[in-house]
């Protein structure tokens, strides 16, 4: 969103995002993140669980745990999948949306060089972006068309992937 600001309306960069309308954008966001998380726990919580209660997996995720539960986990998976293509592709499209708007008004500027100044710009964050979305869409993939098989190499694939892109962007900025 900054970007596009930036790069589309320079001149008005400083009235567009007030401090005001960025907070309501961000309470969007985490109302959004709290409603993503908060139906798979209630339902997973409704599940009839006995014997093991031991998850396989470093974190306590969706998957994990009603994978424990003793009955039919159809909806359950449903709901994940659902959630999990929502927080992904949700960003990803919004994203891309913008990029393709950037790309647009970039390709208007005359200038060779402020046209390079303005793809340098977004260049490192789209690294970034890609550098998250595509080993962790790659983890989940690898995941749902159950491919890896191994607990214990799913959950190291699926670890390292949002824990090492985020170790890198200091290096990337």
């Amino acid at each position: 969103y900054d970007r596009l600001i930036a790069i589309c309306w320079p001149l008005r960069y400083s009235t567009i995002p007030p401090n005001l309308r960025m907070l309501l954008i961000i309470a969007g966001i985490w109302s959004l993140v709290v409603l993503l998380e908060i139906f798979p726990v209630i339902f997973a919580a409704r599940l009839p669980y006995c014997n093991s209660r031991e998850v396989q997996s470093c974190c306590c995720e969706h998957s994990p745990v009603y994978k424990l539960a003793r009955t039919d986990t159809s909806f359950n998976r449903q709901l994940g999948t659902a959630k999990t293509l929502t927080a992904l592709l949700g960003p990803l499209t919004f994203i891309i949306f913008t990029y393709a708007i950037v790309v647009v008004a970039v390709t208007r500027i005359a200038s060779i060089s402020q046209r390079w100044k303005a793809f340098h710009t977004c260049l490192t964050h789209l690294l970034l972006v890609l550098l998250y979305y595509m080993p962790v869409m790659l983890a989940y993939v690898l995941g749902n068309l159950r491919l890896v098989q191994n607990v214990d190499l799913f959950t190291a694939i699926l670890t390292v992937s949002v824990t090492l892109p985020p170790m890198l962007n200091p290096i990337i900025y």
